[in-house]
């Protein structure tokens, strides 16, 4: 290829839920842009696999709000339509298996997305035992969230959720069936997590739903937009490392792989902040006192399970938390957990896709599914091997028939997470299941900018530019940081 060839307006790094969107808008604005990623596909985390005629995902991924989010906006603006079909199943695809006080597992179903209808409130009352008193205090804190302007809800940037929730004096089950949502939409420990995060999540489920997926796996997004950049001047390099990010005359003017150099006006990192910072630029391009915030972001945690193949319907949900009123994690509870001290029933959430999108089975009434607990995000942590085995003697008992249908199991854990999408750069981290975390200190005007220190280099995904949960984080950076870039390029 010729060095002209090799020239763009933009080289964006990694193509997950950040990057590979970004690329996509940058692209259809009429840039010229290279998209690199490691992997032989799009979608980062949330990429997903072919096996003898299945899909699914690699790891659990997030998709809320349901419909009105920012994947409906970036399929119109893109023009995808015909290769982006968002899906929320009518119906009860919702479940919760919560076990009581006194020992008894209790289950409720309920749509993805929430109508209010009194049967509804009727059922959540009665599985989590709670007084005609109770749901009005419910209904207080519900009101309250959703009658705050946007400004009061980002000035709870410094709160932490655990502190925010308490004064409302919610009993132990709904507040441990609030607290464990917010561990996994967050995966982070609630009396850190920001409440201004939390708070614009449960508003956005209120809203637009708890549960969103696309036909033919949450990778789809990605993957039709790494095809958009190749069809709109650009080029998409798989299975390709990039090795460094070319700075010259205290300017990022590229990367390099170790087949070629691609020249760009701008270079866009969807690799994680210390990544990029720390490894694939060095920390002597950056000032002093950057590098020494970069290396104290603190990461979330990451997650451990196993992926099912399931021969018939064991599962009668698209997606089940697990818990009881032990299970949501603070601080210190994590730290219990991490120190051998596990509760009874540790966090779970179970993904079943194939509930959402049948078409993901080779065969008719089979199953994917995907279950996972919240584990440090070391790849050097004995976490993650305890977390499998108990979540599997949970599963197996909530759900008897598991082990006799399941055609195959494969657990993962931080280990895989971070050979697939984030290298280890800091102690203790490189297994984390989001980024850096969105805990206190981490978010809103605290969060990192977009724009690095370094002239040409920005950030783009769950660590820079965006808010809200999961792929949506990472999809509202994608829409910020393109405005900036575009900016930037004039």
């Amino acid at each position: 290829m010729s060095q002209a060839e090799d020239e763009y307006d933009v080289a964006v790094v990694g193509a997950g839920y950040g990057g590979a969107p970004l690329a996509a808008l940058l692209a259809s604005a009429g840039r010229r842009v290279a998209l690199v990623e490691k992997t032989p596909r799009a979608g980062g985390k949330t990429q997903t696999l072919d096996r003898r005629g299945y899909r699914y995902e690699m790891f659990g991924a997030v998709g809320i709000p349901a419909v009105g989010s920012r994947v409906d906006e970036l399929v119109e603006i893109l023009g995808i339509q015909d290769r982006v079909r968002l899906l929320v199943p009518d119906g009860p695809a919702a479940a919760i298996r919560y076990r009581a006080p006194d020992g008894a597992w209790r289950v409720q179903h309920s749509p993805l997305r929430q109508t209010g209808d009194p049967e509804d409130l009727a059922t959540l009352q009665r599985t989590f035992g709670a007084t005609d008193a109770d749901m009005d205090l419910l209904g207080t804190f519900y009101l309250s969230i959703l009658s705050m302007s946007e400004d009061e809800v980002f000035a709870l940037d410094d709160t932490g959720m655990l502190a925010f929730l308490r004064p409302f004096g919610l009993p132990a089950g709904l507040e441990s069936q609030i607290l464990a949502t917010m561990n996994m939409l967050f995966v982070v420990p609630v009396d850190l997590l920001a409440a201004s995060e939390g708070v614009l999540v449960l508003r956005q489920i209120v809203t637009g739903g708890a549960g969103r997926f696309h036909a033919g796996g949450y990778g789809q997004v990605a993957e039709a937009c790494a095809a958009v950049v190749a069809e709109r001047g650009g080029t998409f390099v798989r299975s390709t490392r990039v090795e460094e990010i070319v700075v010259e005359g205290g300017r990022a003017v590229g990367v390099r792989t170790s087949g070629r150099t691609i020249r760009a006006r701008a270079v866009v990192s969807n690799a994680g902040i210390q990544p990029t910072v720390l490894k694939l630029v060095g920390a002597q391009h950056f000032p002093a006192d950057y590098v020494a915030v970069v290396e104290g972001l603190e990461p979330s945690w990451s997650i451990a399970g196993l992926r099912y193949v399931l021969d018939d319907r064991v599962f009668d949900a698209a997606l089940t938390p697990v818990f009881s009123d032990q299970s949501w994690l603070d601080s210190q509870r994590f730290a219990a957990m991490e120190a051998g001290d596990w509760p009874d029933v540790p966090l779970i959430a179970v993904d079943v896709a194939s509930e959402f999108d049948p078409g993901l089975v080779a065969v008719p009434g089979h199953q994917v599914a995907n279950i996972q607990v919240f584990v440090s995000p070391d790849p050097a942590s004995p976490m993650a091997d305890e977390a499998v085995r108990r979540a599997r003697e949970v599963v197996a008992d909530l759900w008897p028939g598991l082990e006799r249908h399941t055609l195959w199991s494969e657990p993962y854990g931080p280990r895989q997470i971070s050979r697939m999408t984030r290298d280890a750069t800091v102690p203790g981290s490189g297994g984390e299941a989001v980024g850096i975390a969105q805990v206190v200190g981490q978010v809103g005007r605290s969060k990192p900018d977009a724009r690095t220190p370094l002239p040409g280099l920005f950030l783009v995904g769950c660590d820079a530019g965006g808010r809200g949960a999961g792929t949506h984080q990472a999809l509202d950076s994608a829409f910020n940081v393109a405005d900036v870039v575009q900016a930037e390029l004039g």
